[in-house]
């Protein structure tokens, strides 16, 4: 009964833009995060999508070995992107093309 990963996703012309995607620390490296995002790439579909974009933390080494796995590329950075501690932190764009 509980949640253990979930994504939020939204379409816009022509893309989707995945905006959160988490699963529960505990259950991280045992392939939930590939299911969800095969999942998410099927939907994207649907909505005729033909890329998918997201933004990441340069800090979070998990979540990038696991989008580029999947085929996702650096496309560009938005500058204080994130709130973070003492100011604000750049986020890395990332696409893939489904």
């Amino acid at each position: 009964g509980a949640i253990i990963a979930y994504a939020v996703m939204m379409p816009a012309p022509d893309e989707a833009h995945l905006l959160n995607i988490t699963v529960a620390p505990e259950l991280q490296r045992t392939g939930r995060g590939t299911a969800l995002l095969r999942q998410l790439f099927d939907l994207a579909r649907v909505w005729k999508a033909n890329r998918m974009l997201l933004e990441v933390r340069p800090g979070n080494a998990a979540a990038l070995a696991l989008y580029r796995r999947h085929g996702f590329a650096e496309i560009g950075r938005r500058r204080g992107y994130y709130p973070a501690a003492g100011g604000r932190e750049d986020a890395i764009v990332m696409a893939r093309e489904l």
